[in-house]
């Protein structure tokens, strides 16, 4: 059964399957991220919700 994590790259946070033999830190190795929310969500819907929650650089630049 797939679950959910959110990690962030480069270019920004995401939301990434976690595999049953995963961790979220494993898939973010792999992506050169690291994990943000490890979750695990059982849903993507659930996991972009969480992530369109959490404050971005902007806002936190912003004092938000």
């Amino acid at each position: 059964m797939l679950r959910y994590a959110i990690i962030e790259v480069d270019n920004g946070m995401t939301v990434v399957e976690v595999g049953e033999d995963q961790s979220a830190e494993e898939v973010a190795v792999r992506y050169g991220g690291v994990v943000v929310d490890p979750g695990p969500y059982p849903t993507f819907e659930e996991a972009s919700e969480a992530l369109m929650a959490l404050p971005d650089e902007q806002d936190e630049a912003e004092g938000r």
